[in-house]
């Protein structure tokens, strides 16, 4: 039996009192939430979580 596993990340940042949080727009997951996404084949928790908190900051 062949498995796939599908590895994703989520990260609060927080500077003082302040919070980041991304207000998702899309249907299949709409709403209030951290920065995250997937981690790539090859890639680490950290590069992943690096590359998607500054993709949400652009």
């Amino acid at each position: 039996m062949n498995e796939s596993v599908e590895f994703t990340n989520l990260c609060m940042v927080k500077n003082g009192d302040r919070v980041l949080v991304i207000n998702r727009k899309k249907e299949d997951w709409p709403g209030i939430t951290f920065p995250g996404g997937h981690v790539e084949a090859g890639e680490s928790f950290t590069e992943a979580v690096i590359r998607e908190v500054k993709k949400k900051l652009v």
